[in-house]
């Protein structure tokens, strides 16, 4: 109920708090299964003689890899949670900052475990120049963002098809923080909707008069 209220009072700062409390959840859960995974790599490595070597520290980049993938999804997925959960639809240009910021956040926290887990082996090789490539996301950051700008847009859209947004609901959602100019702009628009619809049918009706003017004119000629 709490949670609720901080929607309805304020929408975009409550649709954040809610949005990073969720993330913060299931990164948790995510981060667990990554140091699981990393040890995994050490312990198999290990058992093939080969603990420290650069064998070792690209099979956990694929891991952190494979790891930051998945956390482009639980960005999006959990996005469209929260706003679905509260019947939410701000303007998808907040939405995509949002989710940049989560990302970039993401990023950081990754690498850091990432660089936890692996410095002990980088520790124990002679020669590491040919590690730097792999002690970083570098550019998969990149493409991975560009990749979930995408997926965010068409799950915005299913989402946006599934609500079945009318023209009410787009302007109110378009203003959350500015609810009178939210609903003066739905009145105006009204306003603008029926009087074309008014000169459309005045035009029609003239159009019509004319019609049967000229009928009688020619019948009275005949």
């Amino acid at each position: 109920m709490r949670e609720r209220e901080k929607i309805t009072t304020n929408p975009l700062k409550g649709l954040k708090e809610q949005f990073s409390r969720l993330l913060r959840y299931r990164f948790d859960e995510k981060n667990r299964e990554m140091r699981k995974r990393f040890l995994e790599e050490k312990q198999r490595c290990n058992a093939r003689g080969i603990l420290y070597s650069s064998e070792t520290v690209k099979a956990m980049h694929k891991v952190l890899k494979t790891e930051f993938q998945e956390s482009v999804d639980i960005v999006v997925t959990t996005a469209i949670d929260v706003i679905s959960k509260n019947g939410l639809l701000p303007a998808e240009k907040k939405l995509q900052m949002l989710c940049s910021e989560a990302i970039s956040q993401r990023k950081d926290e990754v690498e850091a475990l990432y660089l936890s887990a692996v410095r002990p082996i980088e520790k124990g090789l002679l020669n590491t120049t040919l590690l730097k490539p792999y002690m970083s996301l570098r550019d998969f950051y990149d493409l991975q963002r560009e990749e979930m700008l995408i997926s965010l847009s068409h799950a915005y859209g299913e989402y946006k098809r599934h609500k079945g947004v009318n023209l009410a609901d787009a302007i109110k959602n378009r203003f959350l923080n500015h609810p009178i100019v939210a609903w003066t702009t739905v009145v105006l628009t009204v306003i603008i909707v029926v009087a074309t619809l008014v000169g459309k049918i005045d035009g029609l009706l003239s159009q019509n008069v004319d019609g049967d003017a000229d009928v009688k004119i020619k019948t009275h000629e005949n």
